[in-house]
């Protein structure tokens, strides 16, 4: 997986779903859920690539019942 910004370009390798390796400015992420690694990039501007071998260890961000997503 591969983050990327600005002034940025990572890469990240998964394992069930979790940063098993990151980085140098991104190690912090170790141990990191893949939930809360694109929340922060959505956060920061960041865009997130996936190679093939990343894809086994990814699940898709599940999506929101229409009727729980806040409207009244």
């Amino acid at each position: 997986m591969r983050i990327i910004g600005p002034n940025l370009s990572v890469v990240l390798r998964l394992r069930g779903g979790v940063v098993a390796q990151a980085a140098r400015p991104v190690s912090y992420m170790r141990g990191w859920e893949l939930a809360r690694v694109r929340a922060l990039a959505e956060r920061w501007g960041w865009r997130i690539e996936f190679s093939d071998l990343d894809r086994g260890h990814v699940t898709p961000p599940q999506q929101q019942p229409e009727h729980s997503r806040g409207r009244s």
